[in-house]
């Protein structure tokens, strides 16, 4: 089976997290959209790199940039720039991380890119299908992935140290040894929190076979199966990974599928 494809860190980890939403993204055309801590962290990255741009620091204009940006990603019919009431708690979460974004990024020196995008050819790992790769903020010896959350997990018993079984996740650590290898850069993760920064650098770290290889499983997968039908009855559909919490749709929209594969 032949389709329009590439690689990605982010479609592979799907594709290790969970089969099945791999399969109706890629294969069945659902899309699924951004969740509200999907657009706070646009918000939040979006917001920091105009600040940063234009060298603004004050907490409160950057706080006002993330939540204009959050109105827009999230298509909420709001005119004004600061509502006084915003549903998701995500919508204030964005401010604050935009604005640890500026307090710990500049450390790395000037921004030289952001959201840079490379694609090269599968062959150099392998692959039949492109790889592609789309950074954060890349500086002249780093490439920096900023990555917004509710809440950095600290031990309290262990002196406050960030949780090792929390942070860095491992779909990250997968996606920086991609980047580091695309755009020949070291690369490091900046966790920010409303109200917590957590810096995780790559030295001695090297996940990027784990990525490859689920890319060579995809293709082996495709070249096996003769339609997104027969892909679909080689994986039970299991729908209690995170991916399908914050997409309630998707899992009806799955189970339609897998019935009518399994009759």
């Amino acid at each position: 089976m032949k389709i329009e494809y590439r690689h990605s860190a982010s479609k592979t980890n799907t594709f290790i997290d969970s089969p099945p939403f791999w399969i109706i993204n890629e294969l069945f055309g659902f899309e699924s959209g951004p969740n509200a801590r999907m657009v706070m962290g646009l918000a939040a990255e979006d917001a920091a790199h105009q600040a940063l741009s234009k060298q603004i620091t004050d907490e409160d204009t950057i706080r006002n940039f993330a939540k204009k940006k959050y109105i827009e990603e999230s298509k909420d019919e709001v005119t004004d720039l600061l509502p006084t009431e915003h549903s998701d708690q995500e919508y204030e979460w964005s401010g604050l991380i935009a604005h640890k974004f500026v307090e710990n990024l500049p450390e790395f020196g000037e921004i030289v890119s952001f959201q840079n995008e490379k694609q090269i050819k599968g062959d150099k790992y392998g692959l039949k299908y492109d790889v592609i790769g789309k950074t954060d903020f890349e500086f002249k010896d780093v490439i920096v992935d900023t990555k917004a959350t509710a809440y950095i997990r600290r031990l309290k018993t262990k002196g406050g140290i960030v949780d090792p079984k929390w942070y860095p996740k491992p779909a990250d650590l997968r996606q920086q040894c991609l980047y580091r290898d695309l755009f020949g850069k070291e690369t490091a993760l900046l966790y920010c929190s409303p109200t917590d920064v957590h810096m995780v650098d790559m030295v001695d770290r090297d996940h990027l076979n784990e990525l490859i290889n689920a890319m060579k499983h995809i293709e082996h997968i495709l070249e096996i199966c003769k339609t997104k039908e027969d892909v679909v009855r080689i994986f039970p559909l299991v729908c209690d990974n995170f991916r399908w919490k914050g997409t309630p749709e998707a899992e009806g929209f799955a189970q339609d599928i897998w019935t009518k594969c399994l009759k």
